[in-house]
């Protein structure tokens, strides 16, 4: 394959993205919304202690550790190239054109799964803050649905000054949970054993690597400013920053927000932990005030809005970049003529994910979890599963990339081959530990959706590959900017 410094298509023209709309807050902005923490610490923890019970920060201290090392490869790329559909660009550009093409196919349809999934979210929080009937969350998915379509076609701008306002707001509210309960040693005092295998619900080491699952869920968006290359000003400096400051962020705050909700449950009561669909609400009740539970849940709705237009952009991003490859329809490839947003992939993402949102809120529902939290963990789980193996490919990606690239970094065999291996490593021991043991209910579906995902991304590819060689050649091929030798001084 040709190296990094090979000329490329250019990425301007009729149906270009706007281009240097969004400076480093914006795209740091972008990557701490789609991460969402105000909405995964309520509704995904209480998922993860499931299994992991009191030992749920180790679960997110593993998945933490998984996406520091994936943050250090996609920086690597970033540094070097620029492009709308990071993965999708970034694996076409280190293993092949084919396994691009899976990346983004399977990224892209990860992201959308996390539409319907936030979006129940939205309305089943909402529900329950007017006292409504749960059925009433389709109505709330409704509004948000067309909510969404207008902030993400109207301007990219609009849309991250809207995430940091709500993102800003709800940290600060869980930050007051975290300080009030960790300074009164939550029910049963101080507890670093909640950071052991010790106190899993069930199966020692299975109840953390199931739990990892649904941390990486929460994880997932710290390396999305890498999406918006084209529209970031000065992409190889800014996204590299943005995904420093987002991932050692949300780090920190996932540990020290598990770990009041640990103490604050005591770490040998898990399965009640567990149970408890609003916990971080239940602590900020126990250990503040209702008023403060509230917030926490309001947050919570807010937070889960803004990560379902994060995550919708994502997803709008790959399509675009793959529909402007002639890869997928060409209209994915074509932006609106006044605001430059890929309009055609957005409004297909809104489409997709009601039909989604429908069939598993209804026909498909599992009386276990009700219709908005069955498409809240089905989506959930079947978008981080695929996305797992993205994260994966994007991890020997980097190992192939940076020995490609040794001759203009100061490559190192611990740092830039050890460094990937271990993010693998993480990232399938998650993939192995969210199919064995079998799921319950209707989650013991997902790895086969992704599975018939998988399946229908390697037809298409080699129908492609028969039919439209000349589009298959073409992947990975489009940047907004791209630096090759010159950019070496950023690697040092």
């Amino acid at each position: 394959m040709a190296d990094v410094d090979r000329a490329t298509v250019s990425a301007h023209g009729e149906h270009e993205l706007a281009h240097g709309t969004l400076n480093v807050w914006d795209a740091i902005t972008i990557c701490v919304s789609l991460i969402a923490p105000g909405m995964a610490m309520l509704l995904n923890v209480p998922g993860v202690a499931v299994v992991s019970g009191g030992s749920t920060p180790l679960a997110f201290l593993l998945g933490g550790i998984a996406c520091v090392t994936l943050a250090f490869v996609v920086i690597g790329f970033t540094r070097r190239m620029a492009s709308a559909g990071y993965a999708y660009t970034y694996a076409a550009r280190s293993l092949g054109k084919g396994p691009g093409f899976i990346a983004g196919w399977l990224y892209f349809f990860a992201m959308v799964c996390f539409v319907p999934m936030t979006m129940s979210g939205v309305g089943a929080l909402a529900a329950d803050l007017l006292g409504l009937n749960p059925d009433w969350w389709i109505l709330f998915f409704a509004i948000g649905m067309v909510l969404f379509v207008l902030l993400s076609v109207v301007h990219i701008k609009v849309t991250t000054r809207t995430q940091l306002i709500v993102g800003i707001l709800t940290v600060a509210v869980i930050v007051i949970v975290d300080l009030v309960t960790t300074a009164k040693g939550g029910s049963h005092g101080q507890a670093l054993s909640a950071f052991s295998f010790g106190h899993t619900v069930e199966g020692g080491f299975n109840g953390v690597f199931y739990g990892i699952i649904l941390g990486v869920t929460s994880y997932i968006g710290f390396e999305t400013a890498a999406d918006f290359g084209e529209e970031t000003a000065n992409p190889r400096r800014n996204i590299p920053i943005a995904i420093i400051a987002a991932t050692t962020f949300v780090v920190i705050f996932y540990l020290w927000t598990t770990y009041a909700m640990a103490i604050g449950f005591g770490v040998k009561n898990g399965a009640r932990w567990g149970a408890d669909p609003f916990a971080l609400k239940t602590v900020a009740t126990t250990f503040v005030g209702s008023w403060l539970g509230t917030l926490v849940e309001i947050g919570a709705l807010l937070s889960a809005f803004i990560v379902c237009v994060a995550c919708a952009t994502a997803a709008s991003r790959t399509l675009f970049a793959m529909g402007r490859e002639r890869v997928l329809p060409a209209a994915l490839g074509r932006t609106h003529p006044r605001f430059k947003t890929p309009a055609n992939a957005t409004i297909t993402v809104a489409a997709v994910a009601t039909v989604m949102a429908l069939i598993m809120g209804y026909p498909l529902s599992d009386a276990a979890f009700g219709a908005p939290f069955s498409n809240y963990y089905f989506w959930a789980i079947t978008g981080t599963l695929l996305i797992i193996v993205v994260y994966i490919m994007i991890c020997i990606g980097g190992i192939v990339f940076f020995h490609r690239t040794r001759d203009t970094r100061r490559w190192n065999p611990l740092v830039h081959v050890g460094v990937p291996v271990l993010g693998a490593i993480v990232f399938a021991a998650a993939l192995y530990g969210s199919v064995h043991p079998t799921p319950p209910g209707i989650l013991r579906w997902t790895p086969y959706v992704g599975l018939v995902w998988l399946a229908l991304g390697l037809v298409t590819l080699s129908w492609l590959r028969a039919r439209r060689p000349a589009e298959v050649a073409q992947i990975g091929s489009i940047l907004g900017e791209e630096g090759g030798t010159d950019a070496a001084i950023l690697d040092r």
